[in-house]
């Protein structure tokens, strides 16, 4: 009985000890990337979609205070497995009236990057790509 109960615990700590070193997620692709305007700020708001031109498979991302994201597919996979993708950004800001120059949260996205129908933002991830994907969208002044 005590053979079996240490045999026990020992494949636990090991599994336990697994995960703890190579944690839970799994990863598929290029797994990070940066949003930046044209004038080298990064976005510091918003979330960002990648749909699949071939099978419109989508994986999605919140946008960091840096404007850099993690692509995820609907079940958590982290990255974005090699194909072309049409590219949406949305942000919403809250102002509350202000003044466009009493702003604290940077540019803010042209709405049109909103909309799949009127976004023109596009990428190609290639087989075996490991480097980080950057979208540079223009400054709406």
């Amino acid at each position: 009985m005590i053979k079996t109960i240490t045999r026990r615990s020992s494949l636990s700590l090991l599994i336990a000890l697994h995960l703890a070193v190579t944690g839970c997620t799994r990863y598929s692709g290029v797994a990070t990337g940066h949003v930046r305007f044209d004038d080298e700020s990064p976005l510091t708001s918003g979330a960002i979609e990648f749909r699949n031109v071939l099978d419109g498979s989508c994986f999605t991302s919140r946008i960091n205070s840096e404007g850099f994201f993690q692509p995820a597919n609907l079940i958590g996979t982290i990255g974005l497995p090699a194909g072309t993708y049409d590219v949406v950004i949305v942000q919403i800001v809250l102002t509350e009236d202000l003044a466009k120059k009493d702003h604290s949260h940077g540019h803010t996205v042209p709405r049109r990057y909103a909309d799949y129908h009127s976004s023109d933002l596009a990428i190609t991830v290639l087989d075996h790509q490991t480097n980080s994907i950057e979208i540079i969208i223009p400054a709406d002044l």
